[in-house]
């Protein structure tokens, strides 16, 4: 300790140092508060892991199921040439694929043709598996009852043949016995059930066989597709990569196979039926155009055969034949070009329309201009594009507003190419039909009955031609269509992760330990938070700025004045290491005065007094061991002494000081002056003349005063007398003293109120204040427990102590 008389400036800075040392954070302190509640750590962490392997176990774990997808581009003939150009007639966007992927549609597809519409569930004692195809049985709902999809049924097999279902709703119990095979009815639909191809009969006729109880639950289309669209993750395998890796988790591994699988199927069909679609809707218009055109062949032949016949004609002339034959190779270039403006036609109809573009093969039209090949696909691009979105989204997504205001502007640039494309091929029929009319004025010159004939073969060569060109386009669709394959392909099917991803046995023994240390140490941090006693060094250092003169264990021996009893015990040595404490905290003082007080009255300070003031008479110094607790007197009793005259008797007049001084019995030079009979009127005694006269004489006559003192939290003697002390010392003892309470005497120590305050912590039990017994405390005189060869062996915990009216520790 800093020794000083005064609390001056250079006095209060050195406390503040004292002060700051005492209150550093000491990890020591910090493990030892949690090591003292080590059970609770280790019951902590029990727990934890068995609920951690209990939980391991019952918790049904979840697979991944992953496959790969190579979704490719086309990257062939002139629309690859286009797109080395950056023309882009139609890039598949593999975020466009991702969503269709993920549709609502794609989902229903592949749901229908999946056993998902009943989830089957083995029963057991504790826990409830689903088991899928493994279930032995199988049920399908032929007629359900809306209610049927929100009420799990129990299915019982009872043995090879029969079964009982039952169901509750309304609070009431429904049960119907069937036999596998037939169709049962019940109130909520009529169910078909069946053995599946691994049913033993064997097995469900013992007796002892034990998996007989099942759970079903019928779905609706809505449930699984949200079901599955949650656990669904379609993404790129890498960055800018077209390789999609299809994900799914399952607590059934074969049903996300299963599920896995057939939406690649699924995925991969619609895209080649998406494809024939559009080669079908123009298989269609040549359908019709090649049906009209046979109908008019058929007519034009009959009217050539009938006018030959009528007429008798054979054979034509050479020239006739000549320009019948230019004639004819000019009607097909015009039949062919009047086609190609129909067809024009019809597209122009498509787009002012706005039909849907997805279902139109440009090629299939024999639309040749590059340009307008460009425009037709990105047109049939953002149409797609806009019907994902409409697919995932509503009609007021934003995401549609740009995208709406591309395609108008696509559409309108379409047009207008469409009509350009129409004013070139209309100037080529009039070219056309400009060589086909100087051929008809050849034709005048030739007799007329030659002329006729000439005009039927004209008609009938002109609608073979145009047959022929027809037929021919109507061909290459057919051998398009046969040999249709989806740009995506697949790579690796789908396939089960070994280790499940859920619950992973590893991670749930690391938060089991995680959690079985933090709760323990959250209920000790709280319990030591919500504790209103202290019961270690580290709260008491960090509650107050007061320093520490030392620590005092709690007595097990019967005697009180256990340093006279017992000379060589550990508890002695903390007296004398708080002796020596006190030469550093006070080292000027020729006459020593000593206050000895504390909050309450359970706290130790008599029994702290008496054996203090034993230790300094055995080192030699005169001592008077003052009972000025004049309302409660207690130190009498330990010393085989009477209560008839004391402080309260000099104090009062009714004696002089030489009858009050008693020998202690104890030593020759420690002298005890008792608290007399208790009178009226303590304070006043206290506050009166004689009681300086009292501590004046006491000064001249012994070297060291040890004054025991009323608690200074219930009355206010211990103030009064504090201005008599050169040194206070506040008793704080192990579980009894209150946080409240040390808050007040900080406050006095902080006004200056108390000189030269420090503090015994008292009454510690062992292995519990946080420090070894008489470890120093920052003096450097006391002796730890390497030294406790030299001391005495304690009497156990089991052994009663004598606890007298004035020696209560």
């Amino acid at each position: 300790l800093i020794p000083h008389h005064t609390m001056t400036a250079p006095d209060t800075e050195d406390y503040n140092k004292f002060s700051r040392e005492e209150r550093d954070f000491s990890l020591q302190d910090f493990l030892r508060q949690y090591l003292k509640y080590w059970y609770y750590f280790v019951v902590g962490i029990v727990l934890a892991f068995g609920f951690a392997k209990y939980y391991n176990w019952y918790k049904n774990p979840i697979f991944a199921v992953t496959a790969k997808l190579h979704v490719r581009d086309e990257n062939t003939g002139r629309e690859g040439l286009l797109r080395a150009l950056d023309a882009d007639p139609a890039v598949k966007n593999i975020e466009n694929e991702i969503e269709v992927i993920r549709s609502f549609r794609i989902l229903a597809r592949t749901l229908n043709e999946l056993e998902f519409d009943v989830s089957y569930y083995l029963v057991g004692d504790v826990k409830v598996s689903e088991v899928y195809k493994d279930c032995p049985f199988q049920v399908s709902a032929e007629q359900p009852h809306f209610r049927a999809y929100s009420v799990p049924f129990n299915f019982y097999i009872s043995d090879a043949e029969n079964f009982d279902l039952t169901y509750e709703t309304d609070g009431e119990q429904h049960k119907y016995s069937g036999r596998f095979g037939d169709t049962l009815a019940t109130g909520l639909g009529v169910f078909a059930v069946s053995k599946r191809d691994h049913f033993e009969d064997a097995l469900y006729n013992d007796p002892d066989f034990d998996k007989r109880r099942y759970r079903i639950r019928f779905n609706t289309m809505a449930r699984n597709q949200n079901r599955y669209l949650s656990r669904l993750n379609v993404s790129p395998a890498r960055a800018q990569s077209t390789i999609l890796q299809i994900y799914v988790e399952d607590e059934v591994p074969r049903k996300g196979l299963d599920f896995v699988n057939k939406l690649i199927e699924v995925y991969l069909r619609e895209d080649i039926a998406q494809k024939n679609r559009a080669t079908a809707t123009t298989g269609s218009f040549l359908d019709e155009q090649l049906a009209e055109i046979s109908r008019d062949l058929e007519d034009i032949e009959v009217s050539r055969e009938r006018y030959k016949v009528t007429r008798g004609i054979i054979d034509l002339e050479s020239e006739a034949q000549l320009v019948l034959e230019r004639i004819r190779e000019f009607d097909e270039k015009r039949a062919v070009n009047n086609a190609r403006i129909a067809m024009m036609d019809q597209l122009g109809n498509y787009v002012t329309e706005n039909s849907d573009l997805r279902d139109l093969a440009p090629s299939a039209l024999d639309v040749t201009d590059p340009l307008l090949i460009r425009l037709i696909n990105k047109l049939s691009d953002l149409q797609s594009q806009r019907q994902i979105t409409l697919n995932t989204g509503t009609v007021n997504d934003p995401l549609l507003v740009p995208l709406n205001a591309e395609i108008e502007l696509t559409r309108a640039s379409l047009l207008e190419n469409i009509r350009n494309s129409r004013k070139g091929l209309e100037s080529r029929d009039a070219k056309l039909n400009e060589q086909i009319r100087q051929l008809e004025s050849r034709m005048q010159r030739i007799p007329t009955t030659e002329r006729e004939l000439l005009e039927i073969e004209r008609r009938r060569r002109i609608r073979e031609g145009l047959y022929t060109f027809l037929l021919q386009k109507r061909a290459e669709l057919s051998i398009s269509l046969a040999a249709t394959e989806s740009n995506a392909r697949l790579i690796d099917s789908a396939r089960i992760h070994p280790a499940p991803v859920y619950p992973v046995p590893q991670k749930a023994y690391s938060i089991a330990l995680l959690l079985g240390l933090l709760i323990p140490a959250g209920a000790v941090f709280l319990t030591e938070k919500l504790r209103d006693k202290i019961t270690d060094l580290s709260t008491l250092k960090r509650l107050t700025r007061i320093p520490l003169l030392g620590t005092v264990r709690l007595s097990k021996y019967e005697d009180a004045l256990v340093t006279v009893s017992k000379p060589n015990a550990p508890i002695t040595e903390e007296y004398r290491n708080i002796r020596a404490n006190l030469r550093f905290f006070a080292p000027d003082s020729e006459s020593e005065v000593i206050m000895v007080t504390s909050s309450v009255g359970t706290e130790g300070k008599t029994f702290n007094a008496m054996n203090l003031a034993c230790v300094l008479a055995a080192a030699g110094s005169k001592t008077a061991l003052v009972g000025l607790d004049l309302r409660k007197p207690r130190i009498v009793a330990d010393f085989n002494l009477t209560n008839e005259t004391g402080c309260s008797t000099f104090l009062s007049g009714n004696a002089a000081i030489d009858e009050v001084i008693l020998p202690s019995g104890v030593y020759d030079n420690l002298k005890v002056i008792p608290a007399g009979p208790v009178p009226p009127n303590p304070s006043e005694l206290i506050l009166s003349e004689r009681m300086d006269l009292l501590v004046a004489e006491l000064k001249k006559r012994f070297d060291k005063i040890v004054i025991d003192t009323p608690p200074v939290g219930l009355v206010s003697d211990g103030l009064l007398i504090s201005k008599h002390a050169d040194v206070t010392l506040f008793i704080v003892r192990y579980g009894v003293t209150r946080k409240q309470h040390l808050k007040h005497i900080e406050e006095l120590y902080e006004r200056d109120q108390m000189p030269k305050l420090g503090i015994i912590f008292n009454a510690v039990k062992p292995r519990r204040a946080g420090y070894g017994y008489g470890a120093g405390y920052g003096y450097g005189y006391g002796y730890g427990s390497e030294y406790g060869k030299y001391f005495e062996d304690e009497p156990s915990a089991g052994k009663a102590r004598k606890k007298t009216a004035s020696g209560k520790q």
